[in-house]
């Protein structure tokens, strides 16, 4: 539930507040209205949108004036952001029982706009100020960026994955990520007032990894500012127009990990000194130039949040191949010695793939350190979004003699790399990939599987 902006007003000097687009602030009038007010009214500037919440049975009186009720809650609103700082003005008015003006509460707002954006409808595009940014829902019809785990390699030189590494090395492995703006608008002078963090919880932050696309003599620099070791970024030299984050998943969903990772940007107001002139009741609502009034702020005061928008994205999960599909390559082993040689099966194999047109590729013994049970040791599937597609092949906990053949001789550009390990447990035949298959696209009870459904192997009895 986003946070109420609640700004407190006072009928002895005039207040100041900076709203962000759109959304809602509520008035405290309640320490502010005189004892012997019976009425008040409500006047803004053109910008301003005045919303009077009240009983059904609370009606406003003849002269347009409301009667003071506890219940009544002022709020207002503004949908174009401010050029000039306090460029918005609102003034309430309290009256007596004989209709006569007892004092006046003033309001400066300064109206700034705030966005965090992403591929929220699943096109490609980031679109601008989407709606219900932080939820994420299924189907073609739903909504909700995703976000691939950076698991191939193609910075030069790496010695294991992409998202191992804690920088960029090349243009390639932006393409892997997902894009992610923070689009702010307003007078410049009020982000040097007011900071614009962005921040990850401690729970999502070893999943993921954000940089920060900046440019310093005309050339780029990519920042890492979220990840596992950072849970927050203060952005430096805010001012109206975009800044642009690429974000790359660590971690696919598995137990205890749904998938989901939230990012939040929120305005903050910083405790600073404050200077302000005195109001006139000048009903043009303008202000005298009078001396300032100075009020300092508590030393070492956290900032107030002002404002958060959150979007959500959803880790795209490993997803296996059936071998029903048409192959693109073929890895077989290849056995020499002894009476077990394969070469005949090769070759027959050889001239099956060219008629087929699809790659071969023999793993040589001491490749495969003698170990011919390829099928047990990896399984191929991919991760899919929609700016992004790559194969990823999954190395089984078995550990023989290919147990390093994926990660040496398949991790590479745009082939991505998973495994996992048996948690404390002796690794057994059953973890043997032979035992990990998937069916077709099928439809079971009138539910359909479009990716199919994962086929375990179990111990004998059934």
């Amino acid at each position: 539930m986003p946070q109420r902006h609640v700004v407190q007003m006072s009928t002895s000097h005039a207040s100041y507040a900076v709203c962000v687009l759109g959304t809602e602030v509520f008035l405290d009038t309640h320490r502010c209205t005189p004892k012997a007010a019976v009425s008040f009214d409500v006047y803004a500037t053109s910008a301003v949108t005045v919303h009077i919440i009240h009983n059904p049975t609370t009606k406003p009186m003849m002269n347009s004036r409301w009667p003071l009720d506890p219940d009544i809650e002022i709020v207002v609103t503004i949908d174009v952001t401010s050029t000039a700082i306090n460029d918005n003005k609102v003034k309430i008015s309290y009256y007596g029982q004989e209709d006569n003006e007892l004092s006046v509460a003033w309001l400066y707002l300064t109206c700034v706009d705030v966005s965090l954006d992403v591929d929220l409808n699943r096109n490609g595009r980031v679109k601008s100020r989407g709606k219900d940014k932080a939820k994420w829902t299924w189907g073609p019809d739903g909504q909700g960026a995703v976000l691939l785990v950076n698991c191939d390699r193609d910075s030069p030189g790496a010695v294991g994955t992409d998202s191992e590494q804690v920088d960029i090395r090349t243009t390639a492995d932006l393409q892997d990520m997902s894009v992610m703006l923070l689009r702010t608008q307003g007078p410049s002078a009020i982000f040097a007032e007011y900071q614009v963090v962005l921040h990850i919880t401690e729970s999502d932050a070893d999943k993921v990894r954000v940089f920060h696309a900046l440019r310093d003599d005309s050339h780029p620099r990519y920042k890492p500012v979220l990840g596992p070791d950072k849970l927050s970024y203060v952005l430096d030299h805010v001012g109206s127009g975009e800044n642009i984050f690429y974000v790359e998943g660590l971690a696919f969903p598995d137990v205890g990990f749904s998938g989901l990772v939230s990012f939040s940007a929120s305005l903050l107001e910083v405790p600073h000194q404050v200077c302000a002139p005195s109001p006139t009741k000048s009903p043009e609502l303008e202000f005298s130039t009078t001396t300032p009034r100075c009020i300092s702020p508590l030393q070492n005061a956290p900032g107030t949040p002002i404002f958060t928008d959150t979007v959500v994205f959803r880790v795209a999960p490993w997803i296996m191949t059936p071998n029903t599909q048409q192959p693109l390559e073929v890895f077989v082993c290849s056995i020499q010695q002894g009476s077990d040689s394969n070469e005949a099966f090769l070759e027959g194999l050889r001239a099956l793939l060219k008629k087929a047109n699809c790659k071969l590729t023999v793993c040589s013994e001491v490749e495969t350190r003698s170990d011919r049970w390829i099928q047990d040791e990896l399984e191929f599937g991919y991760v899919e979004a929609p700016h992004k597609t790559f194969p990823v092949v999954f190395d089984s906990p078995r550990n023989r003699g290919l147990k390093d053949f994926a990660f040496k001789k398949i991790l590479g550009p745009d082939f991505g790399y998973v495994t996992r390990e048996s948690p404390g447990k002796e690794v057994t035949s059953l973890d043997s990939f032979g035992n990990l298959d998937v069916s077709p696209p099928v439809t079971v009870r009138g539910k359909e599987y479009p990716l199919g459904r994962i086929l375990i192997g179990s111990p004998l009895p059934w």
